[in-house]
């Protein structure tokens, strides 16, 4: 079965989920969202467990194998996420495919993400093995002239109306970059406190945010400044900044950043990584700067952490959260990540 993106919501909601499900392209944004409407998709239909496997040049395919054979004594029913960067797993990871697609076993929901198909994979006897059996999503770049509509359906989710002229403007200032143009919706729904959003208010968004604004304070952060990230913080609190809408725009930002630390330790260029997320020259001094400063696993350990502050901020203990996010950021700046170790 092949769904287009957008195809994908009302798919899960009506249908039985498939056994597998195949994302695939080179656009981030879509893919991570398709991905996680299936994740959420799955745990709402009882796939308590998650399994995630970075498929890099060394990756031990028997390992799924192992997975998939083995129990847990905790739930039944798992996810199995399987992160291949390229399309092209080679013969070992082809015959796995293959085999897995020909036994499957309900009880494993398999969600296959890589980059841009080409058609000689399409051809190869293990993806139309998978392809019987599953759903498969290729996701392409909006081009420049679908971007406003796109954006104004963006905000028109958020119960909000986004006049043509506005989304134009947005759609200008992000270059084509969909997780940029996620940013600034989710900036503006945040700043404008109205239903019909308008040019102006656009304009006044972008000047109302430049005192104090969620992704400055990120960027500030990954470029090691704590001083500036902490004030930046403490002026986001005074404004009123819901802290919800803070975590949520600094978990973006740092999961992207932690699914390019693993891609680049697998053997993924700096280059590439940084061409299909779209980051452009003025955001890569910023990255560079915490990659240099944490490896996948000490970002693995502030996630860990990310998973507490979650917590607080759906219990009566939401104020915490502030507390959190200045030890989360101090961490992120390179400042006193020892009493993460144990998180």
């Amino acid at each position: 079965m092949r769904l287009r993106p957008e195809q994908l919501e009302m798919h899960l909601q009506r249908s039985t989920l498939s056994p597998i499900y195949f994302v695939s392209g080179d656009e981030p944004l879509q893919k991570l969202e398709c991905i996680d409407q299936i994740r959420i998709a799955g745990r709402a239909q009882g796939y308590d467990e998650r399994l995630v496997f970075n498929v890099d040049k060394s990756f031990d395919w028997d390992s799924i194998n192992q997975a998939t054979g083995n129990l847990s004594l905790f739930s039944n029913r798992r996810i199995i996420e399987l992160r291949m960067v390229s399309p092209k797993p080679g013969k070992e990871g082809g015959r796995v495919l293959l085999e897995y697609a020909e036994q499957l076993d309900e009880d494993n929901l398999l969600i296959i993400s890589s980059e841009k198909m080409d058609k000689s994979v399409q051809n190869t006897k293990w993806f139309k093995a998978v392809e019987k059996v599953s759903a498969v999503i290729q996701v392409w770049p909006i081009n420049p002239a679908q971007l406003p509509g796109w954006i104004q359906s963006r905000v028109q989710a958020k119960q909000k109306r986004l006049s043509l002229d506005a989304a134009r403007l947005i759609a200008q200032r992000v270059e084509g970059n969909l997780l940029a143009a996620k940013q600034e919706i989710e900036k503006l729904v945040l700043l404008v406190d109205k239903d019909d959003i308008d040019i102006e208010d656009v304009i006044n968004a972008v000047a109302d945010s430049s005192r104090f604004d969620v992704f400055d304070m990120i960027e500030s952060a990954f470029l090691g400044n704590s001083d500036r990230t902490l004030m930046m913080l403490n002026g986001l609190k005074n404004e009123g900044t819901e802290p919800m809408a803070l975590f949520g725009a600094l978990m973006w930002e740092f999961r992207r950043l932690c699914t390019i630390a693993h891609q680049h330790e697998s053997g993924t260029s700096l280059d590439r990584l940084f061409n299909s997320y779209r980051i452009w020259d003025q955001k890569k001094r910023p990255m560079n700067a915490v990659l240099k400063r944490h490896s996948s696993k000490s970002l693995d350990q502030l996630l860990n952490y990310c998973a507490a502050i979650d917590k607080n901020l759906k219990s009566s203990q939401k104020l915490q959260a502030w507390d959190q996010f200045n030890t989360l950021l101090l961490a992120i700046a390179g400042i006193n990540t020892t009493k993460f170790q144990h998180v």
